[in-house]
């Protein structure tokens, strides 16, 4: 499965606050990673009471809860809603129209 998400992608989310928002699986969370000083992005696959299982989309080479085990939910940051999706400007080219004047005199 590919990713959902690349690098540089802009996503919106809910903040997480126990006890208001509940994790369920298929989500897609924002969550401090429980070994290195970074921030992560997964889709839940397991819920406990205090804790959450994240898989990649990219199973092959993902580094998710198959790796480093399951997450405390209170390193959960944010539950994301949607992306931002936008065009891609590929090839662009400009031509100048010489016969058009927007002040002919």
């Amino acid at each position: 499965m590919l990713p959902s998400f690349k690098e540089g992608d802009i996503v919106f989310f809910k903040i997480y606050k126990e006890g208001k928002l509940e994790p369920k699986p298929g989500q897609i969370v924002i969550f401090n990673h429980p070994i290195k000083n970074i921030i992560c992005i997964k889709r839940i696959s397991v819920v406990n009471q205090n804790n959450i299982e994240v898989l990649g989309d990219n199973i092959e080479f993902s580094e998710d809860s198959n790796k480093f085990g399951s997450i405390k939910n209170k390193k959960i940051i944010g539950i994301v809603t949607s992306k931002l999706i936008y065009p891609k400007l590929i090839n662009l080219s400009f031509q100048k129209n010489k016969s058009t004047s927007l002040n002919p005199k």
